[in-house]
């Protein structure tokens, strides 16, 4: 038996191949890329919610009952 050679099996395989590895990657970068905005902004909130103290705003506003006399 002879053996058949293809000589543009493999390019035809790869032209089908190749574009859709290649939008897995992107699609796999994209959402990377959306994940870490949501990171970022929700950094950002924690990050004003840091600076809040409402348990010192409280204590202040006791404080100032007290000097009052309420």
């Amino acid at each position: 038996m002879k053996q058949m050679k293809a000589k543009g099996s493999l390019t035809v395989e790869a032209a089908l191949v190749v574009p859709v590895v290649l939008f897995c990657i992107l699609l796999i970068l994209d959402q990377g890329l959306e994940l870490y905005g949501e990171v970022v902004k929700t950094a950002q909130k924690q990050e004003m919610w840091e600076e809040f103290h409402p348990a010192e705003k409280f204590r202040k506003l006791e404080q100032l009952g007290e000097l009052i006399g309420r």
